[in-house]
C-alpha cells in the first residue's frame, strides 16, 4: 500500500529519486543543494512503497497570492497507478485551502497529462537565458 507524508524526504532518497529518474543530468544538483531547495518550498509531499521513496512533488510559493507546483517525480515502475494524480491532488486542495492561484510550467508533451488533473494552458511561459 502506498503512504503519503507531507514532510521533506531523506536526503539519500530524495537524491536517488532525482538520479534515478535523470533530473539531476539537467539540473546538476549535489544532494545537499536539491535538499535545500526542498526545505525552503511551502508544501512538499512524498509516495513511499513501505519505507522507499517513490515519488515526490512541491510547491514553492509567496504563500499569499501565488503557487506552483514543480519537481513532481515518480519512479517508472509506479507509474501509471494513480500516484501522480494522488500527489497533485494533495497538492493542488492545500494550495485552494490557502487560496492560493496554483500554476505549473510542464513540457508541451506533457500538458495533456496536467490537463487530465484540472490544470488548463493558459500563457505561454519564458525561460531567462543571459
Amino acid at each position: 500500500m502506498i503512504r503519503y507524508e507531507e514532510a521533506v524526504p531523506d536526503m539519500e532518497q530524495l537524491y536517488r529519486l532525482y538520479e534515478n529518474d535523470s533530473w539531476n543530468d539537467f539540473l546538476k544538483l549535489p544532494k545537499e543543494t536539491l535538499y535545500k531547495a526542498m526545505e525552503q518550498s511551502w508544501l512538499v509531499i512524498n509516495a513511499y512503497d513501505g519505507e522507499r521513496l517513490i515519488g515526490t512533488g512541491r510547491i514553492i510559493s509567496d504563500g499569499i497570492i501565488n503557487a506552483y507546483l514543480c519537481g513532481l517525480i515518480v519512479e517508472p515502475a509506479y507509474r501509471s497507478k494513480g500516484i501522480g494524480r494522488e500527489m497533485v491532488g494533495r497538492l493542488a486542495e492545500r494550495c485552494t485551502q490557502a487560496h492560493l492561484h496554483l500554476q505549473l510550467l510542464a513540457e508541451e508533451e506533457k500538458a495533456p497529462y496536467y490537463e487530465q488533473l484540472g490544470f488548463e494552458v493558459f500563457t505561454l511561459g519564458l525561460k531567462y537565458t543571459s
